[in-house]
């Protein structure tokens, strides 16, 4: 093989790596999107999205807000907050995870909202892995929660 033809072959392969990698690497590097591209689902207000969990129900919904807690194990989960009202936030198939130093940051979500029923346990669970440090002993009994199961999160720097 000719040396313009080993050049060709190196600025292929070249190529071929940023078009099949170059994407993914750009979207770690910039730590702002985890999870799916976001679609053109309705935005919702936090608290109307509380508030009014059944119309929104099953339906994909996009709602922004400010990270009040992170789950401080894994990131698998993170509380969002409009100052008022505040829902928690689990990820799709627990397909993907956030920063644990997350708390206080702008982000904006996108997923389905649920009302159901948690444990006791699940509950204490969930208060043993937050920042918040909220004592376990104090839950009692099944939680009724409305929670957003996220596709995609964009947090801002």
């Amino acid at each position: 093989m000719s040396r313009k033809n080993y050049a060709l072959f190196g600025a292929t392969l070249l190529t071929i790596s940023l078009m099949i990698g170059g994407p993914a690497l750009a979207s770690r590097e910039s730590g702002k999107h985890f999870g799916a591209p976001f679609t053109g689902a309705k935005r919702v207000k936090l608290a109307d999205a509380i508030s009014d969990a059944e119309k929104y129900a099953g339906k994909p919904v996009k709602i922004e807000g400010e990270i009040r807690d992170v789950c401080q194990m894994k990131g698998c989960w993170l509380v969002v907050t409009d100052g008022e009202k505040h829902m928690r936030v689990t990820f799709k198939d627990y397909g993907f995870f956030v920063p644990k130093e997350s708390t206080g940051k702008r982000v904006v979500l996108e997923g389905v909202i649920e009302k159901k029923t948690i444990t006791e346990d699940h509950a204490r669970h969930l208060a043993e892995e937050s920042k918040e440090k909220i004592n376990p002993e104090t839950i009692k009994g099944p939680q009724q929660v409305v929670t957003l199961v996220a596709t995609g999160v964009s947090i801002e720097e």
